[in-house]
C-alpha cells in the first residue's frame, strides 16, 4: 500500500487527485455498509431520515394526536428500536411500525388489544431488572413509569392505529401525561434553536459552575454560577459555545460588577436572570435593555436607583421583577406597576438574616431502576446544581441534616420507604421526596381468596398478589384486586417452614375514584392454617381530605420465627370520609396489587 501510494504521488497530479477522490468515496461506501453490516441497515442514514420525518408533524393540542403514531411509536422508536428492527429482530420482534407489532415475534401475545395484562409488551417492562424477561434488557435505555402507563392505557384502549386521542375515553390519570406532551409552540419554541452538543455542556462544568440541558426535548439551557466569592469574566465568556441555548443565568451572591454584564448581552435567548446582593447598579443595567425574551429579572439587594425602571421599560417579555432591599423609590415603582399592570414586581423591605425569606431547594428527584426488585435496586439521586447535600432515610422517618448523607448510588437490598432532603448553607431545606421499594422476599407456594374481590378487578385471582407485577396509577390496568365495601382475606401456603419477620402490602390510592388505602392490615400466621395467631396490625396513613393519587406500601413487622401459614386482612373503611363528594353515591374501595414476605 505504502509503495503504491508513493508511485501516485510521482504521477501527474490530476491521476494523483482523481486516484484520492476515487480511495474516499470507497472508504465512504465501505465504511457505510461495515457499519450496517454491524448495526442494521440505515445506521448512519435512519437518524437523518427520522429527524426530519418527525419534524414535518408538529402536534399542539393531544386532542388532535394520534395517539400510536405521535406517542406510542415515538417511545419504541426511542427505547425498543435498536434490538427490536427489521434488520436487527431480536426474537423475530420488529418494532418500527404497527403492523410489525401487531403480528408480533416468536409469541404472538405482543400485544393483545383490550388487555395490557396479557401483553408482553406491556408485562416484561414490569417485571424487576434482575428478571431475565425484563424489557428493556439491564444495560439499555429503560422506559419510565409514565411511558409504561402510556402503553398499558393504549393496550387496554383497543390499541388501534390511527384512534384520536380525542375520541377515546377519558381517563384522569392520562390526560396530564398527553397533555404534557403536546403543548402550544409560543416564544423561543418558534425559533427551532438547536440542541447543544452534549460533550461541550459537560465540558463546561466545574466544581463551580453548572450547566445543564433543562429537558430531554428541548434545547433550553440554565447556568449556576451563584453564592462564590471567587467569580471572573471568564465564567461566562467560556460559555460562547452555548450561548444560543442558554435561556438562564444565575449570578446572585457574587462579586460580579457593572462591566462584566456586558457580556450577557451575548446569550439573545436569556429568560431568566439573577443578579441579587451584587454591588451593581444602573451603570450595569443598561447592558440588558436589548434582551427580547428576558421574563424574570431579580436585582434585589444591588444599588440600582430609579433610573433602571426606565431602562427596563422596553424589555417587553419582562413578567417578573425583583426589587427587594433596593433603593428604588416607591412613587416609581407604583407609576410603571401602573403603566404595566401584568408585570408582577416584589419591592418590600426585608431582614435578609431572617431564615423565612430564604429561597428553598427544589424537592430532590431519584432515578430507581426497578421499584420491585429480588436481589436489590439501585437509586440515583438527580444531583442539582451548587454546593447541594442530601440526606435520606430507609425507614420511612423523617431525614434532617443529622441523617445519613448521599454519597452515590444506593443499593437497596430490602423493602424500604427512601425518603430524600436538599440542604445547601444560605437555602431553605428542600421539601422531601418519598420512594416505595418493595423487595420480591419469599414467594408462597400458594395462595387463597378467602374473600373474592369485585367481579370488574379480579386481575389474574390468586396469583395476582405473588407475580411481581406493579400496578400502575391506573386502576383498570389489570394488575389489581378490587374490593368495594368488604375486606380483603387471603390465606398463603408455604413449602416448607421459613423464618419471616416482615410482610408488607402494595396497594393504591385513588380518591377522585373512591379508592382508600386499607384502615389497617392485621397479620397472622402459625404452623398451618389451623393454628394460626395474630402476629401484627398496622394501621394506615388514612387520608383526612383529598390529596393526589399514589401507591402506598404497608409494613407489618412482627417478631422473627419460622412459619408455614399466613393470613393476610385487609380493612376496608366501607363507608367513604364524611368530606369525601361521594359519600352518600359509593362505597370506599380497596385495590391490592401484590404482598411480599421478608
Amino acid at each position: 500500500m505504502s509503495g503504491l501510494l508513493i508511485w501516485l504521488r510521482q504521477q501527474p497530479s490530476a491521476v494523483y487527485y482523481s486516484s484520492l477522490l476515487v480511495c474516499a468515496a470507497t472508504l465512504i461506501v465501505t465504511g457505510h455498509l461495515g457499519a450496517e453490516i454491524t448495526h442494521g441497515k440505515g445506521f448512519l442514514t435512519e437518524p437523518l431520515r427520522k429527524q426530519f420525518a418527525t419534524q414535518a408533524i408538529v402536534i399542539e393540542n393531544p386532542d388532535s394526536a394520534l395517539v400510536f403514531r405521535d406517542v406510542i411509536q415515538p417511545i419504541l422508536n426511542e427505547k425498543c428500536s435498536s434490538c427490536h428492527n427489521t434488520n436487527k429482530a431480536k426474537g423475530e420482534l420488529v418494532v418500527t411500525d404497527y403492523e410489525s407489532v401487531v403480528k408480533g415475534g416468536e409469541s404472538k401475545d405482543v400485544m393483545v388489544a383490550g388487555d395490557a395484562g396479557k401483553s408482553l409488551l406491556y408485562k416484561y417492562a414490569l417485571l424487576p431488572m434482575e428478571d431475565s424477561l425484563h424489557m428493556p434488557p439491564k444495560g439499555k435505555q429503560q422506559l419510565d413509569s409514565e411511558e409504561i402507563t402510556l402503553i398499558g392505557w393504549w393496550i387496554n384502549s383497543g390499541a388501534k392505529v390511527n384512534e384520536q386521542y380525542v375520541n377515546l375515553p377519558k381517563v384522569d390519570s392520562i390526560h396530564p401525561l398527553m397533555a404534557s406532551r403536546f403543548k402550544p409552540r409560543t416564544g423561543m419554541d418558534l425559533l427551532n434553536i438547536s440542541f447543544a452538543d452534549q460533550d461541550e455542556l459537560k465540558d463546561l462544568n466545574t466544581p463551580y459552575r453548572t450547566v445543564q440541558q433543562l429537558s430531554a426535548t428541548k434545547p433550553y439551557v440554565a447556568v449556576f454560577l451563584g453564592s462564590r466569592n471567587n467569580f471572573t469574566p471568564q465564567d461566562v465568556s467560556e460559555l460562547k459555545e452555548v450561548r444560543e441555548q442558554v435561556v438562564s443565568i444565575d449570578l446572585g451572591n457574587t462579586n460580579v460588577k457593572d462591566s462584566d454584564l456586558k457580556a450577557l448581552s451575548e446569550f439573545p435567548h436569556l429568560q431568566k436572570l439573577h443578579l441579587q446582593n451584587n454591588a451593581i447598579g444602573d451603570e450595569g443595567i443598561k447592558y440588558l435593555t436589548n434582551l427580547p425574551y428576558l421574563e424574570s429579572l431579580n436585582l434585589s439587594g444591588t444599588h440600582i436607583t430609579t433610573a433602571t425602571l426606565e431602562l427596563i421599560a422596553g424589555l417587553k417579555q419582562l413578567k417578573k421583577l425583583f426589587l427587594y432591599n433596593t433603593n428604588v423609590d416607591e412613587k416609581q415603582i407604583a407609576a410603571i406597576k401602573k403603566a404595566k399592570p401584568a408585570l408582577e414586581i416584589y419591592n418590600t423591605k426585608l431582614n435578609l438574616s431572617d431564615s423565612m425569606y430564604y429561597a428553598q431547594l427544589t424537592i430532590p428527584q431519584c432515578k430507581i431502576d426497578s421499584t420491585f426488585f429480588r436481589g436489590h435496586a439501585t437509586a440515583e439521586v438527580k444531583l442539582s446544581r451548587g454546593k447541594v447535600q442530601y440526606f435520606y432515610t430507609l425507614d420511612g422517618t423523617e431525614p434532617t441534616t443529622t441523617s445519613s448523607l448521599y454519597k452515590g448510588p444506593l443499593q437497596v437490598t430490602k423493602t424500604s420507604y427512601l425518603k430524600l432532603m436538599a440542604a445547601m448553607d444560605g437555602w431553605k431545606n428542600s421539601e422531601v421526596s418519598t420512594y416505595s421499594l418493595l423487595k420480591l422476599g419469599i414467594r408462597p407456594e400458594a395462595a387463597y381468596l378467602e374473600t373474592k374481590p369485585d367481579p370488574k378487578y379480579q386481575a389474574k385471582m390468586d396469583t395476582t398478589l405473588l407475580d411481581g407485577k406493579w400496578g400502575s396509577l391506573d386502576n383498570d390496568d389489570k394488575e389489581y384486586l378490587g374490593y368495594l365495601g368488604k375486606d380483603m382475606q387471603v390465606d398463603f401456603a408455604l413449602a416448607s417452614p421459613q423464618t419471616l419477620s416482615q410482610l408488607t402490602v402494595s396497594y393504591l390510592e385513588d380518591i377522585d375514584k373512591a379508592i382508600m388505602p386499607p384502615v389497617t392490615i392485621e397479620v397472622w400466621g402459625g404452623a398451618s392454617k389451623n393454628s394460626l395467631k395474630k402476629l401484627a396490625v398496622l394501621k394506615s396513613d388514612f387520608p383526612k381530605e383529598k390529596r393526589p393519587s399514589s401507591k402506598g406500601l404497608l409494613l407489618a413487622n412482627f417478631e422473627k420465627q419460622p412459619l408455614t401459614s399466613i393470613r393476610l386482612i385487609a380493612k376496608n373503611s366501607i363507608n367513604l370520609p364524611a368530606w369525601h363528594p361521594l359519600q352518600k353515591k359509593s362505597k370506599a374501595w380497596i385495590f391490592v396489587d401484590e404482598v411480599s414476605m421478608e
